[in-house]
C-alpha cells in the first residue's frame, strides 16, 4: 500500500508563467488590472456565487476571463476561499484531483491552499491526490492572478478534473461550496474550428449552459465539460441560474480566423425578478403558441432564436385562460424541468386545448381570451400535519402542493381570493387531490411556493 501523501509541506511552482501570462510581477499586475478595468460592467443583481471562465493565454482569453472576475469583485471581503476546478490536459486522470501543496507560487507571490479542505476531500473519498496532474497543468494556474486581483488575499482549493462522471465533480463542489466560498470552473469552448463555425458551436454551448442541459456539452464543446456539468448540477440543486458575461474567440485578438479557440464566461447566482419587457415577451409567446395551432392545426415547434436570456433557464409555470371573466383553461408545472419560455408556451397550448374540464378554445374566442402567467418559485417543504400546516400558511401569498397515497393536488395563491380561511383552503385542497381532510392522511407531504403573476389585456 502506498504511503498516505503529506499535505502542506511544499509549494507548487508555476508551469506557464512567461508563456500564458507575464512572468514578471509588475507586468502581471498591470496586465490583470487592465483586463479587469476593460471588462464590461456585470449585469444587475446579486454578484455571482460561481463562474465559468476560460484559461488560455491572457492575450487571447484574458478579456473574457476579466468579465468573470469583474463580476465577482463585488464580493471582495466576503469571499474567504476560492475553489478553482479545471480539466486535466496533460496527465490522464480518472477522478477529481487535489493538490497537496501548502501554496501555489505566482510571479506576484504565493497563494495559500486550503490544505484542510483538500485533505478532507481525499478522506471522504471525493477526490484523490493528483500532484502529477497539477504540476504541468495550466487550467487552474492562469486563474490565480485574477483571483487575487479581484478578491484579495484568499485561500484556494485547486482541483484538476479528469475523465470521471459529472456527479463526481458535483459532489466535490457541493462539499466545498458555502457562503464564503466562490466556485470557479475553468474551461475554454470549441477548439480549432474556423471562426464562423466556432461561434456557431459556442452559441449552442452557451444556450445549453443557460438552459441547464449539461448532458449536451461534450469535450468538443468545452474542454472542461466535466467540471462545467458538475457546476451546473449543483447550481440547479441550489436554485441558481446562469447568465452570460462574455463570449469571444481567439480571432478577436489575433485576427486569424482559420483555426480558433472559443471562450465564454458565465455567472451563476440567484434569479432576479422578471422585467416588464420579459413578462410581455412571455405573454405574447403564450398567445402565439395557441394562435398558431388554431390557424394551422399544428403544434408550435418552439424553435425560437430570439428568446430573452432571463427566460432560458428551467422554470415552472401555470397558464390560466379566461374569457369574459370565466375560467376556460388552466394547466401548469410544479417543478422546473425545461426552459421557462418553453414551459409557458407548452402550458398555454395545454390550457387552450387539453384541459379536460373545458372544451378546446375556439378560434373566435382567441381575441377575447385573457392569458395569465404564474411563474413559480422553488418548492419549499412545510409541516405535513393538518393543524401545523394551517398555522404555517400565509394567506394570499402561498401556493400549496399536497401529496399522499399516490394522489396530488395544488392550489395557486390566487385561490385565496375565494378561500381566505387557511383551514378551508387546506380542506378544499385535500378534496381536490382526492384525499380526506378528516382523518388527515398520515403519509401527507406538503410544499409551498410563491408566484409572480401577470396577464395581458386579451
Amino acid at each position: 500500500m502506498a504511503p498516505a501523501p503529506e499535505f502542506g509541506t511544499w509549494v507548487r511552482s508555476p508551469a506557464v508563467a512567461g508563456v500564458f501570462y507575464p512572468g514578471d510581477a509588475d507586468a502581471l499586475t498591470e496586465a490583470v488590472t487592465r483586463l479587469l478595468a476593460g471588462a464590461a460592467d456585470p449585469p444587475p443583481g446579486d454578484p455571482p456565487t460561481a463562474v465559468i471562465a476560460p484559461h488560455a493565454g491572457y492575450r487571447y482569453s484574458g478579456p473574457t476571463a476579466g468579465a468573470a472576475y469583474r463580476a465577482v469583485a463585488a464580493r471582495r471581503g466576503e469571499v474567504e476561499r476560492v475553489v478553482v476546478a479545471g480539466p486535466a490536459h496533460r496527465v490522464p486522470l480518472g477522478a477529481v484531483g487535489v493538490s497537496t501543496a501548502r501554496a501555489w507560487r505566482t510571479p506576484a507571490g504565493e497563494v495559500p491552499v486550503d490544505v484542510d479542505a483538500c485533505r478532507a476531500l481525499v478522506d471522504e473519498g471525493l477526490a484523490v491526490p493528483a500532484d502529477d496532474a497539477h504540476r504541468p497543468e495550466h487550467s487552474v494556474e492562469v486563474h490565480l492572478p485574477f483571483v487575487v486581483a479581484a478578491l484579495g488575499p484568499v485561500a484556494v482549493v485547486p482541483l484538476v478534473v479528469g475523465r470521471c462522471p459529472p456527479a463526481a465533480a458535483a459532489a466535490a463542489l457541493a462539499r466545498l461550496w458555502g457562503d464564503e466560498t466562490l466556485v470557479v470552473v475553468s474551461s475554454d469552448l470549441s477548439h480549432y474550428l474556423d471562426d464562423p463555425a466556432a461561434r456557431a458551436r459556442d452559441q449552442r454551448t452557451r444556450r445549453a449552459v443557460l438552459e441547464g442541459r449539461h448532458g449536451d456539452i461534450g469535450p468538443y464543446d468545452a474542454c472542461g465539460c466535466v467540471p462545467v456539468a458538475g457546476l451546473m448540477l449543483v447550481a440547479s440543486d441550489r436554485g441558481l441560474v446562469p447568465s452570460t458575461l462574455a463570449v469571444a474567440t481567439s480571432a478577436d485578438a489575433s485576427g486569424d480566423a482559420g483555426r480558433v479557440v472559443g471562450y465564454g464566461s458565465f455567472a451563476f447566482g440567484p434569479a432576479r425578478p422578471l422585467a416588464r419587457d420579459e413578462r410581455r415577451w412571455l405573454l405574447a409567446r403564450a398567445r402565439s403558441a395557441v394562435a398558431r395551432e388554431l390557424r394551422t392545426g399544428e403544434v408550435d415547434p418552439l424553435d425560437d432564436d430570439d428568446v430573452p436570456e432571463r427566460l432560458m433557464p428551467p422554470g415552472a409555470s401555470f397558464v390560466t385562460l379566461q374569457v369574459g371573466g370565466e375560467l376556460v383553461g388552466c394547466i401548469g408545472s410544479l417543478e422546473a424541468r425545461r426552459p421557462l419560455w418553453r414551459d409557458v408556451a407548452r402550458n398555454a397550448r395545454s390550457a387552450a386545448f387539453a384541459d379536460p374540464r373545458f372544451p378546446p378554445l375556439a378560434p373566435d374566442d382567441l381575441d377575447r381570451t385573457v392569458f395569465k402567467v404564474s411563474v413559480l418559485s422553488a418548492l419549499d417543504p412545510l409541516p405535513a400535519g393538518h393543524d401545523d400546516l394551517v398555522g404555517e400558511l400565509r394567506p394570499g401569498v402561498d401556493g400549496v402542493l399536497l401529496e399522499a397515497g399516490g394522489h396530488r393536488g395544488t392550489f395557486l395563491p390566487a385561490v385565496w381570493s375565494t378561500l381566505p380561511a387557511p383551514e378551508d383552503f387546506v380542506d378544499r385542497l385535500a378534496g381536490k387531490a382526492g384525499l380526506p381532510s378528516d382523518p388527515w392522511p398520515a403519509d401527507a407531504q406538503v410544499w409551498r411556493y410563491t408566484t409572480d403573476e401577470f396577464a395581458d389585456a386579451g
